[in-house]
């Protein structure tokens, strides 16, 4: 009996967070379950990855760059683009600006539309300043992608309507793996836009981009979103007149201006395609 009450006594004094094996209770939350990379299922092994620069991205970026790198043509091409591309859900479009500046280029007349835009890039000056972010509410995301070719722990799988990148795909070391966390955080039926020019930082763009002609850039970023899986890929569709060989040529020259080309994909809605 004594030992039986010295049992008792000792089982009256154990801390209830050390109580035997029994679990703790369950808790239901509404935070999205972490994410999980999602790699591209193919690589292009024929491109040369080299760069003149090998310097971190993070040096050349560190200082804001209140500039937008084409002419206002190029800009006005863009704009347009964009305004036939956006979805025409009122105040329910959420846009990703991925390597992103000061400015989104999006039109004013479809910003009813909208209802957060979220900013990448390398200078959070540069991101905390662009406008259409601040009137929305968006988000600031600063990686370098050619160090971290992730999306995670920025963005939660399927957060966005539309993806955009204008002129920084050419600086990619990995487009395939960053196309491929493209597709994952856009919705099924999510639109990306990549759009590029001949005017780029030399030093920092891959050679096998400057090597190419335009038609050849624009097949390249065709197969970034093919490599990276989950695209439809038979409407995979180029958009410009930066192809054609005169207006490079008149370019080249100093009389036409920055040649518009912009990639559009389509985020695969099948069921044996989605992003888990």
């Amino acid at each position: 009996m004594l030992f039986f009450a010295i049992f008792l006594f000792l089982l009256a004094r154990v801390p209830e967070n050390l109580a035997f094996s029994s679990p703790p209770p369950s808790s239901s939350s509404s935070t999205p379950a972490p994410a999980i990379r999602q790699l591209p299922i193919g690589r292009i092994n024929t491109l040369d990855r080299r760069k003149g620069d090998n310097a971190l991205d993070s040096e050349m970026y560190s200082a804001p760059r209140f500039v937008t790198h084409t002419d206002d043509a190029f800009l006005r091409k863009l704009t347009d683009l964009y305004r036939k591309v956006l979805p025409d859900d009122n105040n329910e479009v959420v846009i990703l600006d991925l390597m992103s500046s000061h400015v989104s280029h999006l039109p004013d007349d479809v910003k009813t539309k909208i209802k957060r835009v979220d900013v990448h890039g390398m200078n959070q000056e540069e991101l905390e300043s662009n406008p259409v972010r601040r009137a929305t509410g968006g988000r600031v995301l600063v990686r370098d992608l050619n160090a971290n070719p992730s999306l995670v722990g920025l963005c939660h799988t399927g957060d966005y309507d539309t993806v955009l990148c204008c002129v920084g795909v050419q600086y990619l070391e990995e487009a395939e793996s960053v196309f491929a966390e493209v597709r994952r955080v856009l919705k099924p039926g999510g639109i990306a836009v990549v759009s590029f020019s001949n005017r780029f930082f030399y030093q920092k763009a891959l050679v096998g981009w400057i090597e190419r002609g335009m038609q050849a850039r624009a097949q390249l970023v065709v197969d970034y979103f093919r490599a990276a899986g989950g695209f439809e890929t038979e409407t995979i569709r180029r958009v410009g007149e930066g192809t054609d060989v005169l207006s490079q040529l008149m370019s080249a020259g100093g009389l036409g201006g920055d040649p518009f080309v912009a990639v559009v994909a389509t985020a695969s809605s099948n069921s044996e395609e989605q992003i888990q």
